[in-house]
């Protein structure tokens, strides 16, 4: 912790930096924080260990490789290619697969298992689709939103890229599935389970009252706005709308709510950083809107909202984002939707 908290763009920052790769560092009262790299432009996640030793509830995983593996079983000991002390629980928030990688590994080390019934669906469906079939899938998708023949080709070749990095999720009855607004106790403590939509269709955050400390998932970073796409498995067709109104009901937290973000550092300033994600996407709005005076395809709009190179993986999330923002405005009655030799495009209505 910082000689005196960090205030940088409205927030206030307890730590000046993350612990290292083999460091679980006391954030809170019985809360401790443990950070795994990722192999991705976005290079680490936060994952929460609630409780003390041997009670102990782990919030998020990893991905399922062997360097998130090792660094579990440095901190659980381990037991050949599994780990000694599990944790009691694991707590998944969402089925993206920095945060559910490695929950069937924890499941087959004993540690029983919470997430929502809805991400856990997903999770499963996608990891058992063939890699023929999520291939075509994603190929068909690409090509009729504007993306050139390499791009189309490339994504067709990748297959599964999912399944890649994430453990097969047991089966439901290995779960205990969570809702809204419901009260668990997890690592000896009290809190209430909250639900994120936008950036996934059923993302667990979790509130602990008494101190004002909020898991917040991937819904609320410091430094970035999580990635808000519309994305062709996922049933939300405005996700940028799901997405606003669950940083609205996260208003009434109070100011001084201690935030747990998913990437980057813990602060607090909920309210200034909800007000500057609302700034975010209305900019971004407005400019996709004065980009559609004519028509444009989701691809076309790459230039408007990403300014920088995108990877193989970014160039799937690009897609969706600029599909989300384009939905919005079109639910909105501001632009409306053709078919144009095979690629959705939009333009301005009226």
């Amino acid at each position: 912790m910082s000689a005196s908290p960090i205030v940088r763009n409205g927030l206030e920052f307890p730590f000046d930096s993350s612990p290292e790769p083999h460091e679980s560092r006391l954030i809170c009262e019985s809360i401790r924080w443990q950070r795994l790299p990722l192999p991705f432009a976005l290079d680490h996640v936060n994952c929460w260990l609630l409780g003390e030793p041997g009670k102990q509830v782990l919030v998020d995983t990893g991905v399922d490789l062997p360097g998130s593996r090792e660094q579990w079983q440095l901190h659980f000991g381990q037991a050949g290619d599994s780990i000694a002390s599990p944790p009691e629980s694991l707590l998944v928030t969402h089925f993206h697969p920095d945060h559910s990688g490695l929950a069937g590994w924890f499941a087959k080390a004993g540690s029983r298992l919470y997430g929502s019934a809805v991400e856990v669906g997903l999770s499963r469906m996608l990891c058992n689709i063939d890699d023929e079939h999520y291939g075509d899938f994603y190929a068909d998708w690409y090509a009729s939103n504007g993306l050139d023949a390499a791009r189309v080709e490339a994504v067709r070749r990748n297959a599964n890229t999912y399944r890649r990095i994430v453990h097969q999720p047991p089966e439901d009855a290995a779960w205990t599935f969570l809702r809204d607004s419901q009260s668990v106790e997890l690592g000896g403590e009290h809190y209430a389970v909250m639900i994120g939509r936008g950036h996934a269709p059923d993302m667990l955050m979790l509130y602990r009252e008494r101190d004002h400390v909020l898991i917040a998932a991937d819904q609320i970073l410091p430094s970035i706005s999580p990635n808000v796409s519309v994305m062709p498995r996922l049933q939300d067709p405005n996700p940028l709308e799901s997405f606003l109104q669950t940083l609205d009901s996260l208003k009434r937290l109070p100011a001084d709510t201690l935030v747990l973000p998913s990437h980057g550092l813990p602060f607090r300033g909920l309210h200034a950083r909800i007000a500057a994600l609302e700034a975010h996407h209305q900019a971004r709005l407005d400019e996709v809107w004065q980009a559609c005076a004519e028509p444009a395809s989701a691809h076309d709009l790459f230039g408007v909202l990403f300014r920088r190179e995108l990877d193989a993986q970014q160039m799937s999330f690009a897609l969706g984002e600029s599909l989300a923002h384009l939905h919005h405005l079109e639910n909105a009655g501001r632009l409306q939707r053709s078919l144009d030799d095979g690629v959705v495009r939009f333009r301005q209505s009226g």
